[in-house]
């Protein structure tokens, strides 16, 4: 395994945490690295990409929840547990916005691992179902996603 590959599978969890984090208060990413890991793993992380995925996620989160939605019709999205939730936003951001570079196969991968190692029970089988139909649905929802207006403004996480 290369270097970029375990950073990128460290930042990926760093990510995560920040992200579960930000769903219960408002968080800065400075402030939550120098309380969390001052001087641990910064010389592992990938802070550009770890940034470019907390933007994309934010802004493109609407995007994201209507995907989430069209994929799991059995589930409320409003009652879906966050820990499901925030490796599909992870996935989903890697597929459309870095693609060249992180391949989808490895995207999904890495999202089941997450659900694996922070949530429980069929988590990991949600996530690999919701990743899936995406993959199979890839090309329509690129069009979708060039054009997306909406979010009816909700959010997992805090904002203040």
């Amino acid at each position: 395994m290369n270097t970029n590959t375990t950073n990128r599978k460290k930042t990926r969890k760093l990510l995560f945490q920040f992200l579960f984090a930000s769903c219960f208060q408002k968080t800065e990413k400075e402030a939550f690295l120098e309380s969390f890991y001052k001087d641990t793993f910064s010389f592992e992380l990938d802070l550009d990409y770890m940034d470019e995925m907390i933007n994309i996620i934010e802004f493109r989160e609407g995007f994201f929840i209507d995907i989430v939605k069209k994929y799991s019709p059995k589930f409320d999205f409003e009652k879906m547990d966050v820990l499901i939730i925030i490796p599909l936003y992870i996935a989903l951001a890697e597929i459309f916005y870095f693609s060249e570079e992180i391949p989808i196969k490895v995207s999904v991968n890495e999202a089941v691992e997450l659900a694996k190692t922070f949530a429980m029970g069929t988590s990991k089988k949600i996530v690999n179902g919701v990743l899936g139909n995406v993959f199979r649905d890839l090309d329509e929802l690129e069009k979708i996603k060039e054009n997306y207006k909406g979010n009816d403004g909700y959010s997992i996480f805090k904002k203040s």
